[in-house]
């Protein structure tokens, strides 16, 4: 049993880290990679699925990604922001994302 954290900083990939008090030493317990980060440096945001079968991330070349938690493949590059997008949100019972970026618009998708 995993007490886990999502991030999505500095390096191009969204991490999954173990945070119990006294996990083992390597905390990374996951990488997913594909999203950009770039010169601005905006805080882009990760988000789990209610059901923890999927993570959506947002990413400086204007997509959002979604993946898979167990085989960390992407499943979904969704298009149509304008900028960064610096947000993104699954919601709590249907299969929809909602994202939103520096374009200040707000965008939702719906996924399988």
């Amino acid at each position: 049993v995993y007490l886990i954290m999502c991030t999505n900083v500095c390096c191009p990939a969204v991490r999954i880290w173990d945070v119990r008090p006294f996990a083992p030493k390597e905390r990374c317990v996951k990488i997913f990679q594909g999203n950009i980060h770039n010169f601005e440096k905006n805080l882009l945001r990760c988000s789990w699925s209610a059901d923890g079968s999927k993570i959506a991330a947002g990413s400086a070349d204007r997509f959002v990604y979604v993946w898979d938690t167990t085989s960390r493949r992407i499943l979904y590059k969704l298009p149509g922001h304008a900028g960064s997008v610096n947000e993104v949100a699954f919601h709590p019972e249907e299969p929809i994302v909602l994202s939103g970026a520096s374009d200040k618009r707000l965008y939702m998708g719906e996924i399988q």
